[in-house]
């Protein structure tokens, strides 16, 4: 789990904190020390005590450039402080019990306060110099200068390092010393700094995650199998600006304990843990610094985070929030990673951690003058802004944040009739390549049109409406090419440089410590290293999409198999990195063998058909078409396109061709010719299609239950003691077996309506439609899915056709619900065991599922709330609660007579008798 540092609060605690559990008790403590050594003989109430009794030894030579001529300084015994033993940086305790900072400001060097950094709670134990973690609440990267045992210190200072046997180190070097881990294979495992293990206890199968540190292995407080918890340890430490680091999350990172420290420490169980790698928290803010930082993801249409681009857009006043970004801002030494600004400013991003550079005012451009994050953009297809219909599996076009603009009108664009309306119409449009006329993605073509098309193009004075705003139209396999001379438009180009505003612009490294080690992709090209950072999801060999997560025993490396499938039957045949295969895998080869030998892997190596008779501009073949000149994978879509020559001045595009242009007929030259543009994933297969482009299969499959080896905890109708209302819906976990972590399938092939977080107990959710014949006539149902994981939804699948062997998700572990929420929603709970907020019970977890009628599912297909658990009717529907209900209407809240339902009648509908009524 990841925390924010924010709070201007300086006080400071200890790293142990095993001997206070409150002020009282600490002071206390340092109370007794001070007693047992005999300091407090003969004192009165309300004196300060007596000055050392033992010399101070120095904490080193002082260095002309230490030297500071800080005055008018007091000890905590009342004795001044010589102006000639005052050091740069060092820390005193003063009368008043708390500390003194000595600043070098030139001539004008003066001791600054920390009202809230008490130091009456620290105590030697014993005389010379000593680190902080000997020290009886002192701060772990600080050196201690001790007068004797049970005695404050007399001063001390924050190493940039660390303090490792009562000196401090040099600055942090990224060494650590640790041993080959005690497990099978644990000399493959990388022993850096940072580097997490699984340790065995030798109780069973238990274990607990170690953290390779300057000191060693160290213990993270965590189980193998414990994503979060609390080490409150942690608590009262300082960060390198000086506030209170609040966190007590166990492996949490921070850099810098204290002022001047450059090290990176990390949470364990006993305390704050030095990782000895270098970090630099406190730089001062650069030029562009009001602007802040450019993220490492976006949150994209579909509601995942996705790795930022080169040249990417954003609109200001954006916060983004997730793993890989949080990670960025604490190697940069910031609490988060923002663009500010104004939100109608639209700013680009060199490259993640950089500066963000002003792009656009959108106020100035027309149109409503906002400025559209791309997740608040719809998702478009290709050329489905012309009517065309997207292949199933098709994936979206690519869209950055981008000022909700008018299109440019006539005087400033050329516009000219073209075939291809929704209905078959003709359009009056024009094409823009990004951040050429309008905003956007370079590399994305838009479309814009005008709603008359008989006057084409309108005159300068004309009054018809532009349609809409600027619409992704194409995602170019290659460049945009601004303005190709024979059409007027922007075209897809293989040769066009045009570049992203903002560029070139150095931007920082992101952190080391969140990369996952390198793997190749299915097709078994290395996977780049920007696509390898915690979170990232990538389809490895076995066709299974590999998330980098957290290092663990049985994934040193930090890539887990999901169990989804991805890639292609050739890619599904082949082992993953783990010689795992997955069912999916097996049934393929079942069923075709091992088809494979022989594959083009690379769809950019497609030869594309180009004999005379093919006369269509965007060809789109199966892989086991034979006419293809290169046999590519059967589960693929291969679409090309045909490119004709265009000369502009001295120099000559390749662009794709308008019309029957170079098509050989008509008396026309045939000069096109065709080239691999994109290729689609076909989950369901590809089938050859005679006269007319080949298409992916439509999904298909009978009726099922979201997994096998079920059993009903809870009926639809039941009313609980504690509720107010009757379960609308059905309650399933394992028969046997753990249920968390559970693959959730829909009951029946459909389309995924939605897939996204939910702020109820819901948390991950489903939406699916389905549509069925009876009695002559189509109706439709939506089977509704909840409790799921948050990090395995199914979301890029959104408005996509998907079967039953397509996964929705998993079922989430009950008492991680509370985590999840709080990472995504504004309103926080406490997290378990605790359960004020929330009922833990580590044994709850279950799927909560239920069918929808029509009207019903109506009431959320567009992303408006969810389905109600409970109804307010008071009245049990059934004896039983495990007795079969089939349909049930809700009721409005306390609405204890059942008078004022909410929905039509059939509303909720029973999902066991829904499916075995139609299988059977």
């Amino acid at each position: 789990m990841h925390h924010v540092v924010e709070g201007s609060s300086s006080h400071r605690g200890p790293v142990r904190r095993r001997l206070r559990d409150a002020r009282a008790a600490r002071l206390l403590g340092a109370l007794a020390a001070l007693l047992s050594a005999g300091m407090l003989a003969g004192m009165g109430c309300g004196r300060e005590p007596p000055p050392p009794a033992v010399a101070a030894p120095p904490l080193g030579a002082q260095a002309n450039d230490d030297a500071c001529a800080c005055r008018d300084g007091y000890y905590y015994n009342g004795e001044p402080i010589p102006v000639d033993d005052t050091r740069c940086d060092t820390f005193v305790c003063g009368r008043d019990l708390i500390a003194y900072h000595c600043v070098d400001l030139g001539a004008n060097d003066t001791w600054r306060s920390f009202p809230g950094n008490m130091c009456g709670d620290l105590s030697c134990t014993g005389a010379g110099t000593f680190c902080g973690a000997d020290v009886v609440n002192g701060e772990p990267a600080a050196l201690y200068e001790c007068p004797g045992a049970g005695q404050i210190p007399v001063e001390w200072k924050i190493c940039e390092g660390g303090c490792r046997r009562g000196a401090c180190t040099d600055a942090p070097t990224s060494e650590c010393p640790c041993e080959v881990p005690p497990v099978a294979g644990g000399e493959h495992i990388p022993r850096t700094c940072g580097q997490r293990v699984c340790f065995p206890t030798g109780a069973g199968s238990a274990g607990v995650q170690k953290v390779c540190t300057a000191d060693g292995w160290q213990s993270l407080g965590l189980s193998c199998s414990q994503r979060a918890g609390t080490c409150n340890a942690c608590r009262g430490v300082q960060d390198s600006f000086g506030n209170e680091v609040t966190t007590t999350a166990c492996g949490e990172t921070i850099c810098g304990l204290g002022h001047g420290n450059r090290s990176e420490w990390v949470c364990g169980e006993e305390g704050w843990l030095d990782l000895n790698r270098p970090c630099e928290p406190g730089e001062p803010e650069d030029e562009g610094a009001d602007f802040g930082r450019c993220p490492e993801q976006f949150q994209d249409k579909d509601g995942t985070w996705k790795s930022v681009e080169r040249g990417q857009t954003f609109c200001g006043d954006q916060v983004f929030r997730s793993p890989w970004n949080n990670d960025l801002a604490r190697s940069l030494g910031e609490p988060l990673i923002r663009i500010k600004g104004k939100a109608t400013q639209l700013f680009a991003c060199p490259g993640p951690g950089a500066r963000p550079v002003p792009y656009q005012d959108c106020s100035a451009l027309g149109g409503t003058g906002e400025c559209k994050p791309v997740r608040e953009l719809p998702a478009m297809h290709y050329h489905e802004a012309t009517g065309a219909l997207p292949q199933a599996g098709a994936r979206t076009i690519r869209d950055w944040d981008r000022c909700d603009q008018a299109c440019p009108t006539s005087a400033d664009a050329y516009y000219a009739v073209a075939e291809g309306g929704p209905g078959g119409e003709n359009l009056c449009r024009h094409k823009f390549c990004g951040q050429h006329g309008v905003t956007g993605r370079v590399g994305t073509l838009y479309h814009c049109a005008y709603d008359d098309w008989s006057y084409c193009p309108p005159s300068a004075e004309s009054t018809s409406a532009v349609v809409g705003r600027p619409v992704p139209y194409e995602e170019c396999s290659a460049a945009c090419l601004p303005r190709d001379a024979r059409s007027q438009h922007d075209v897809c180009d293989a040769r066009s440089d045009q570049e992203p505003f903002g560029i070139p612009d150095p931007a920082p490294e992101p952190s080391p410590s969140s990369r996952c080690d390198a793997i190749v992709d299915y097709q078994d090209k290395e996977v780049p290293v920007t696509a390898r950072r915690r979170g990232a999801s990538v389809c490895a060999r076995g066709g299974q999409v590999f998330e980098c997560r957290d290092r663990q025993l049985y994934r040193p490396d930090g890539w887990h198999a999901t169990g989804i499938s991805c890639g292609t039957a050739c890619g599904i045949c082949g082992p993953d990195p783990y010689k795992v295969q997955s069912s999916f895998c097996k049934s393929i080869t079942d069923f075709f063998g091992n088809t494979c030998s022989g594959i083009t892997a690379d769809p950019k190596e497609i030869l594309c058909n180009n004999d005379d008779d093919v006369l269509l501009n965007d060809p789109a073949y199966c892989g086991h078409n034979p006419s293809l000149h290169a046999t590519g994978d059967p589960w693929m879509l291969y679409t090309c396109k045909a490119y004709c020559e265009r000369e502009d001045g001295a120099q000559t595009h390749l662009v794709p061709c308008e019309g029957h242009e170079g098509d050989g007929r008509g008396g026309r030259e045939r000069t096109r010719i065709y080239l691999f543009d994109h290729a689609v994933y076909c989950p369901m297969g590809c089938t050859i299609n005679d006269r007319v482009n080949d298409a992916c299969r439509a999904p298909t499959g009978t009726l099922r239950f979201p997994f096998p080896d079920h059993r009903m905890i809870q009926n639809i109708g039941h009313k609980p003691d504690w509720a107010e209302g009757r379960h609308l819906g059905e309650d399933i976990a394992k028969a046997s077996g753990r249920t968390d972590g559970t693959y959730v399938f829909p009951i029946a092939p459909g389309k995924l309506l939605r897939a996204g977080i939910n702020c109820s107990q819901y948390l991950g959710i489903a939406l699916v439609e389905h549509r069925f014949k009876e009695n002559g006539e189509e109706r439709r149902f939506c089977s509704f899915y909840g409790h799921l994981d948050v990090d395995e939804l199914a979301m890029t699948l959104v408005g996509q056709d998907i079967g039953t062997d397509t996964p929705l998700g998993k079922i989430a572990y009950w008492d991680d619900i509370p985590r999840q929420h709080n990472l995504h929603c504004a309103d926080k709970w406490t997290e378990c065991p605790a359960d004020d907020s929330f009922p833990c019970n580590a044994g709850n977890s279950h799927l909560h599922y239920t069918v929808l009628s029509d009207a019903e599912c109506a009431r959320f297909e567009d992303g408006g709330g969810a389905p109600l658990g409970y109804d307010g009717c008071g009245t049990q529907s059934t004896v039983g609660h495990l007795d079969k209900e089939t349909r049930i209407e809700s009721y409005t809240a306390l609405d204890s007579t059942c008078t004022h339902p909410i929905s039509r009648t059939d509303g909720y509908i029973s999902p066991e008798w829904f499916v075995t009524s139609r299988v059977h």
